[in-house]
């Protein structure tokens, strides 16, 4: 359809219309650039009297602290007014705590962010428990980095592919029931791939399965990712990488099986995205809801910034941190499409994992 002109300038002579849409249409954007420049100055000057509460929900000494206390330390430089960041740690539930607390209590001015595991993002989709958040409310900043969690065994186990596993029965350990990576991710397997995964429970922690494993109680585990390997020394050769489980193959392990090249059926594809497309965003950093606009996108903006700030990703190399970041509206784009899967799936997937 074709736009007309209002009835007041079709009266005019042409070029006095000409110069007259000419000078309505700077006039537009002159008003839109004074409110960028308003809502920026605001910012500036909101930041500037204000440090930046960093809720981080693990323990100090860990990765997730490693990757908080890295990005405070430089995101300051890309948010206007620079304001200084202050790490504190909330551990809890496995950083349930802090996202409940992040949603519920933090202030929603935009001096106060978080960061907590991204299964949390999807978890209430799937399951009942302690969720006192709406996920799709956060405001997703972003992710430093994507995961690959991998089946492992011991160097000399006979299982030594996941074609092992689907022949014959493989003893392993987990550190919980449903909802812990150990027992979800080879409960799915089992379940779509018809692995024969026999299962332990009860080991307090990835540091028990693996002097489990070291001993011969089990021959080996599931549900942890590369960082974990290489802290535990059992990258380089040390144990056997059955599987990588995620929605991207990684990089880092070229020759180790992916979990989508496996024939399955398309249901069983979308279940393997909806458990586990949180790997791509692994740590995620969110503001409560409600935070004004334009902060929240300074916010944003700052995060992306620093994602490719060459100091920052200097100081992520030397502190061995892997950086593949995610933008907040990816996150976001992803959310909104796994809570639109459908009913039968979301059965199945609960199902299959004992929920």
């Amino acid at each position: 359809m074709k736009m007309r002109a209002p009835s007041f300038l079709q009266s005019l002579p042409s070029r006095k219309r000409l110069v007259l849409l000419i000078c309505l249409i700077t006039s537009v954007h002159v008003a839109m650039t004074d409110v960028a420049n308003a809502q920026s100055h605001e910012v500036e000057d909101f930041y500037k009297s204000k440090s930046i509460n960093f809720i981080v929900g693990f323990n100090t000494g860990g990765s997730a602290d490693a990757y908080a206390r890295l990005i405070g330390r430089h995101i300051s430089r890309h948010i206007p007014g620079s304001p200084k960041v202050t790490i504190r740690n909330m551990q809890g539930a496995g950083s349930l705590n802090a996202a409940n607390y992040i949603y519920n209590v933090s202030q929603r001015d935009g001096s106060e962010i978080g960061l907590f595991a991204g299964h949390l993002a999807i978890d209430p989709a799937i399951s009942e428990g302690a969720f006192k958040y709406d996920a799709q409310k956060f405001g997703w900043i972003g992710s430093p980095a994507a995961a690959v969690n991998v089946c492992i065994s011991r160097k000399e186990s006979t299982f030594t592919s996941l074609h092992d596993v689907i022949k014959n029965e493989m003893i392993i350990g987990t550190t919980g029931a449903a909802g812990n990576s150990t027992y979800d991710m080879p409960t799915i397997l089992n379940n779509i791939v018809g692995s024969k995964f026999k299962l332990v429970k009860g080991y307090a922690g990835s540091a028990a399965l693996n002097i489990a494993m070291i001993r011969g109680e089990i021959e080996g585990f599931c549900g942890v990712g590369l960082d974990y390997l290489r802290g535990a020394g059992l990258a380089e050769g040390n144990a056997n990488i059955l599987v990588q489980v995620g929605l991207v193959k990684s990089a880092q392990l070229p020759l180790a099986p992916f979990i989508m090249d496996h024939p399955m059926n398309e249901d069983d594809r979308q279940i393997m995205r909806f458990v586990f497309g949180w790997l791509n965003f692994e740590r995620v950093i969110v503001t409560p809801p409600g935070v004004p606009q334009a902060r929240f996108e300074a916010l944003r903006e700052g995060f992306e910034a620093t994602m490719r700030d060459p100091l920052f990703l200097e100081d992520a190399q030397r502190a061995q941190l892997n950086i593949e970041a995610m933008r907040g509206s990816d996150i976001s784009k992803f959310l909104v499409e796994s809570y639109q899967t459908p009913l039968a799936i979301r059965h199945k997937a609960k199902k299959y994992l004992g929920r």
